[in-house]
């Protein structure tokens, strides 16, 4: 059986917008107004900063950008260690930054988005438990890759391990805990 695996991707709240200079995959909006469609398939590059689709995208904002410090970071850890754990799925590996987190999972469904989605809810609702109060945390979407064999696996759990400046992170889910960052 060839082992199977999604590498889950998302931001939090306006810190890495559409036509952001480290790349993006989001739409572009020309000088006259039109849009360039993003190109969001695996193996296409990502789409190269742009100044006006960054500053249209900065005028819609409707909150101030989220950056998660170590606390709140401990928060979706240990959220995402309780909402699979309960699910029975497998984090492999998974790192909470200040901007993004990562996550490599397994014993999942074979539906990228549907466990996203779930990742994303769960550590929203502990995170504006743990404020106090309702706040939007997350940007919209994220990125779904999908790991087949145990290379593919291992070179994503690898990628995560490698993130910089991580808060938080999960080491195989079956520890059952989160841990500090470095």
């Amino acid at each position: 059986m060839n082992p199977f695996a999604l590498l889950i991707t998302w931001t939090t709240y306006g810190t890495w917008l559409p036509g952001d200079a480290r790349g993006h995959i989001s739409n572009v909006r020309h000088a006259d107004g039109s849009w360039e469609k993003a190109r969001n398939t695996p193996g296409t590059a990502f789409m190269p900063g742009d100044a006006r689709t960054r500053e249209h995208a900065r005028s819609l904002l409707k909150h101030d950008p989220v950056w998660l410090n170590r606390e709140q970071a401990e928060v979706v850890a240990a959220e995402l260690v309780a909402a699979t754990k309960s699910r029975g799925w497998r984090i492999r590996r998974a790192a909470v930054m200040s901007n993004h987190v990562h996550v490599v999972i397994d014993e999942c469904p074979d539906d990228g988005p549907a466990v996203r989605r779930i990742l994303k809810g769960t550590t929203q609702a502990a995170l504006s438990r743990h404020a106090g109060r309702p706040q939007c945390w997350w940007t919209e979407g994220g990125s779904d890759r999908y790991k087949h064999g145990f290379t593919t696996i291992e070179n994503a759990i690898d990628y995560v391990a490698k993130q910089h400046k991580i808060l938080a992170e999960i080491i195989d889910h079956a520890s059952g805990r989160a841990c500090p960052g470095r």
